[in-house]
């Protein structure tokens, strides 16, 4: 039987005295950062653009009636609304209620990620975030592992990176698309495992998770994982797919949350420690 990669990680440490352990915490403040991991949607750009409501509201309704056969978006988008609230990503809903005959057509499991990548108006809601890339870039010179990780399809996430103006600074083997993790997908801990395994990271707690999602957040929290909330509501109605999913910060919820920026932007005045590989 296969250990779980956490359950691997944590015996192939060396033992070590609790005085040597309390000692390594004292003069270094624990172990450095040295991975970030970074949502896409709604985390990277603001929900206040309106571009998941774009994506999933129109754009994914005419998937669904030319590509898959339905006969009215309100049909199709009632089925997309409870799958995305079964399963957290609209791809992997579509593929399941596939298997389960609930579709007109087949669904194709790359079809979903080439027409949002084809009929999206990243340029009309993305445009570059050039204060974003600096501040990346700066985070990139001082060695972190960068990494991205969104439940969307691959090839549309590698299209927002490019209309926000940041993909270079992503290897494209550190890119992370629903259908790389699946059947996990976010927010199920085997999911977070296989990206933390494929980028060769040495600790969970060594990694930092930066969600708009409160459901990802504590799954990151739960397996040792810095987290860096996006919130830009700061405690007000929210919307896009946060509302949608019912994935709202809650009363307790602050022990999760390491830390909290309204914008990602924000990254360098809200969580300066990052420059010195802490948080």
């Amino acid at each position: 039987m296969r250990l779980p990669y956490l359950s691997l990680l944590r015996l192939a440490r060396p033992l070590r005295s609790s005085t040597a352990r309390a000692a390594a915490r004292s003069m270094a403040g624990g172990a450095p950062l040295d991975t970030l991991i970074f949502d896409i949607d709604d985390t990277l750009y603001p929900q206040s653009s309106g571009f998941s409501d774009h994506r999933n509201g129109p754009v994914v309704a005419r998937f669904m009636t030319s590509e898959l056969g339905f006969a009215t978006e309100a049909e199709a988008l009632a089925l997309r609304t409870e799958m995305f609230q079964k399963y957290h990503s609209t791809l992997k809903g579509l593929k399941v209620a596939s298997e389960e005959g609930r579709l007109p057509k087949p669904f194709e499991l790359y079809s979903l990620g080439r027409y949002w990548a084809e009929h999206c108006e990243f340029a009309k809601f993305l445009p570059p975030n050039v204060e974003l890339l600096a501040q990346l870039k700066e985070l990139e010179a001082l060695g972190y592992n960068m990494v991205i990780f969104t439940n969307a399809p691959k090839a549309y996430g590698l299209k927002c990176l490019e209309a926000l103006g940041i993909a270079e600074v992503f290897p494209e083997g550190n890119i992370f698309g629903v259908e790389d993790v699946m059947p996990a997908c976010k927010p199920e801990p085997a999911a977070f495992e296989h990206v933390l395994r494929s980028v060769g990271a040495a600790s969970p707690e060594t990694c930092v998770m930066f969600e708009d999602s409160m459901k990802n957040i504590r799954a990151c929290k739960a397996l040792g994982l810095k987290t860096v909330f996006i919130d830009e509501s700061l405690g007000a109605d929210v919307g896009g797919e946060a509302a949608l999913l019912g994935d709202t910060k809650a009363a307790g919820d602050d022990g999760a949350i390491d830390a909290t920026i309204r914008k990602i932007a924000d990254l360098k005045a809200g969580v300066p420690g990052l420059w010195e590989k802490r948080l």
